[in-house]
């Protein structure tokens, strides 16, 4: 049985979008790929009874068994030790992917306690939507008798989308309930750094993956010194005429969030300001406020 909210996006969603952003055809309009639901336990994770619990409220959520996240790294700051425990994950896709959307707009968020909507900026630069959850008993599948403690969780919607305008509309038409005072003012879709510079970093991206075996192959020609000269300088000739951005150290380290180039941590892929600002809402598990 093809879900209530897909239906409705095939029959109506499609035309009004196409309509309303002049494209020439459907396949240019902005569609999910999966939603991504994260569950952080922080210092519950060495608890298996309460890992457990985790796991069956998760899967009462989205209808699907989750998988048991780990930390990839040993960051002292943030007291994570590699291998460990860091929480739950589902990635729902298809029907059940739909299925999961229309009971979060239609029946959770609204159950939400002094709701004002949902924030417009949580879209990242490849046009996918984030948000936060402080409560997950806001799921009528979870009975709140048997809950051992009230947690919170991430939901990231993917869309084929790069343009975070387009993954709005889409998001609109399927009734997501954005805030009405944000939403009536002008929406910046810019972020911290210019759109056009990070449109430009990722340009340079794509031509270093597409020059990759190129570049490799020429500059093996050119190091061998057991080759003629004339074929080395032959190799040197045609790597100066493949595009300059097309080299891995024309590329800059960019924050995922906010496009900021500085205070970049390599590790996270975002920017100091970014971190701090995810630190002080909860969404870093096992990531603790200290002073001294």
């Amino acid at each position: 049985m093809i879900p209530r909210l897909k239906d409705e996006y095939e029959k109506k969603t499609i035309d009004d979008l196409q309509k309303k952003f002049s494209m020439k055809n459907k396949y240019m309009v902005p569609k999910f790929i999966k939603v991504v639901l994260n569950m952080g336990l922080g210092l519950d994770a060495n608890d298996k009874k309460k890992l457990q619990n985790c796991i069956e409220d998760m899967s009462l959520i989205s209808g699907q068994k989750p998988i048991v996240t780990k930390f990839k790294k040993s960051i002292s700051n943030f007291k994570t030790r590699k291998g460990t425990t860091a929480g739950v994950k589902v990635t729902l896709r298809s029907n059940r992917m739909y299925e999961f959307i229309d009971r979060l707009v239609n029946i959770a968020l609204p159950r939400i306690k002094d709701f004002q909507g949902l924030s417009v900026n949580g879209f990242d630069t490849f046009g996918n939507y984030s948000f936060g959850i402080k409560e997950h008993i806001i799921f009528p599948e979870i009975n709140f008798d048997k809950v051992d403690r009230i947690r919170g969780m991430d939901i990231t919607l993917v869309t084929n989308s790069k343009n975070k305008k387009f993954t709005f509309a889409l998001l609109e038409s399927m009734n997501f309930p954005f805030n009405k005072q944000k939403k009536n003012k002008e929406i910046n879709w810019g972020t911290m750094a210019k759109t056009s510079s990070i449109q430009r970093n990722l340009k340079r991206i794509r031509l270093a993956k597409k020059f990759l075996k190129k570049r490799e192959n020429l500059k093996k020609i050119i190091k061998n010194r057991k080759l003629p000269l004339e074929d080395r300088f032959a190799a040197q000739l045609k790597l100066a005429k493949i595009p300059k951005n097309s080299s891995k150290t024309r590329i800059r380290n960019r924050c995922e969030i906010t496009g900021r180039p500085h205070g970049y941590y390599r590790k996270l892929k975002i920017s100091r300001i970014a971190l701090r600002d995810l630190a002080s809402k909860g969404k870093i598990p096992g990531m603790t406020k200290s002073s001294w």
